[in-house]
């Protein structure tokens, strides 16, 4: 059943309404550290991105683009922002050049991280080092942390913490 009242969840949730030309009428979204970042420039952000990743690989585009059953024009319109990236070419693509899609949502949201550029870029790097810790020392450290933080238990999955704050 659907909430009765999306006004209190629009404002529970810091989102402001904006108008962005790729939605092409209002849309709500939750503000960044320097405003509300437009779809396309998300877009723009994302695609610098995989450049960059693709350019550390040492690879071109032509041999990514093989990779992900494109032709290079096809994949090249990714890295202008000429295309939209989905989420499962954005899967793919990490696969192929050896990056966390965390990192690609740190670099084009990183207010989806905390509430300050700070506390943002500290939880970035702690997620992106427990993403290199052996499965065992994994383990024992989220026995450590559930012991610390007994109130965001599995059973009720995960949490982000803005939604941890707020009840």
């Amino acid at each position: 059943m659907a909430i009765k009242d999306v006004q209190a969840y629009i404002d529970r949730h810091g989102l402001v309404e904006t108008d962005d030309p790729e939605a092409g009428k209002p849309i709500w979204r939750k503000p960044g550290f320097g405003g509300v970042r437009g779809l396309l420039e998300i877009e723009e952000v994302l695609s610098r991105f995989l450049r960059e990743r693709r350019d550390a690989q040492n690879l071109n585009r032509e041999q990514v683009g093989m990779m992900v059953g494109l032709h290079h024009e096809i994949y090249a319109r990714h890295e202008r922002a000429g295309a939209k990236l989905r989420v499962t070419r954005l899967l793919h693509l990490a696969e192929l050049l050896d990056f966390s899609p965390i990192e690609a949502i740190y670099a084009a949201a990183p207010q989806s991280f905390g509430e300050t550029e700070q506390e943002a870029e500290t939880r970035f790097k702690l997620v992106m080092r427990m993403l290199d810790l052996p499965a065992a020392t994994a383990q024992n450290l989220l026995r450590l942390v559930e012991e610390l933080s007994p109130d965001s238990g599995a059973e009720d999955g995960p949490r982000r913490p803005e939604a941890k704050r707020r009840r």
